[in-house]
């Protein structure tokens, strides 16, 4: 099995979100559910920061991270960049979505691997809810943690 990790304000994974709003590997629209997860806890809470808007003293006290599990040889999706590699970072957001939509309309595979924008040596999985093999994803813990208010000094 393996664990994937995810910092949301709910504890499940349908993927709602998807539909409201863009997001760097998906446009929003009605039927796109995703459900954007990470290799690592820390990468979770990295890409939760760098997408945290506005003044920090009004971000949220706590934040919610789930541990997913999933079977090891459920199919997966990498998503390649040109030449076959892995995606540039300097790739266009209109690129991402794109790709992201395409895999999500062809079913291919219940996840799509992606290279994390804020931390580039690292993978995010992106999990396709509505695939027919999203019922062997579970979350196995969901944990409430409070922010470390360290994370919001940012000093120039």
């Amino acid at each position: 099995m393996i664990k994937l990790w995810r910092i949301s304000n709910h504890c499940d994974l349908n993927g709602l979100g998807g539909e409201k709003a863009d997001g760097r590997w998906h446009s929003a629209g009605r039927g796109k559910r995703i459900v954007y997860l990470s290799e690592h806890p820390a990468l979770a809470l990295i890409e939760n920061l760098a997408t945290l808007k506005g003044n920090p003293a009004l971000f949220p006290e706590k934040f919610q991270m789930l541990c997913v599990q999933a079977p090891e040889d459920l199919a997966s999706t990498f998503i390649c960049g040109e030449n076959g590699g892995v995606p540039s970072l300097t790739q266009p957001l209109s690129w991402t979505q794109k790709e992201g939509d395409s895999w999500l309309k062809s079913k291919k595979s219940a996840f799509a691997v992606v290279p994390s924008f804020p931390s580039p040596r690292s993978m995010n999985y992106l999990f396709n809810p509505l695939h027919p093999d999203a019922a062997q994803v579970q979350i196995i813990d969901c944990l409430s943690v409070e922010y470390d208010k360290r994370l919001f000094n940012i000093r120039s």
